[in-house]
């Protein structure tokens, strides 16, 4: 049986010396968390297939007819890019294709990806990161202005069209 042990003395354990006062357990809280499965995935799936239902009821709800089948005989005037698109088709109507679709895009890719490793401003205000507000908003108005020309001021043919006598914006 082993000699009880004061309060200034130390016991010894198997992995080392431990005083006293480190001994004594807390009390424990009541653990408040909750499993994933029911309670998350559940909630999930009810908010997806009610995201599915309103989904299926505005395709019932309202007509979105497609366009005439396709006729091999005659060709189609030049296409015109949905307006997501229409800031790159604008872009290729100026430069080369592999300059325009490819290495511009990819290079804006790049240099955002890049721009936390080549500014290192300490502050995370934004009058602290001007090099950063400065080249995303360049990028963003450029981006911006492409896609409301491509959209807007394009008609058939790839032709300047003020958007107040006729628009060709198609959705």
């Amino acid at each position: 049986m082993p000699e009880s042990v004061g309060p200034d003395q130390e016991r010894y354990r198997l992995l080392g010396v431990v005083p006293r006062e480190i001994d004594v357990r807390s009390k424990q809280e009541p653990d408040d968390s909750v499993f994933t499965w029911p309670h998350f995935l559940v909630r999930h799936a009810v908010v997806a297939g009610a995201t599915v239902a309103v989904v299926f009821i505005l395709s019932i709800a309202f007509n979105a007819p497609l366009k005439d089948i396709a006729n091999p005989n005659t060709t189609p005037p030049v296409a015109k890019a949905p307006w997501y698109f229409a800031g790159l088709q604008e872009l290729l109507s100026h430069f080369n294709a592999l300059v325009a679709g490819i290495l511009a895009p990819a290079a804006a890719v790049v240099f955002l990806i890049a721009l936390p490793f080549l500014d290192r401003s300490p502050g995370w205000r934004v009058r602290d990161r001007k090099m950063v507000v400065i080249v995303f908003s360049v990028l963003a108005l450029a981006a911006l202005v492409l896609t409301l020309i491509g959209a807007l001021f394009r008609g058939p043919e790839w032709s300047w069209v003020w958007p107040w006598k006729h628009l060709y914006l198609e959705l």
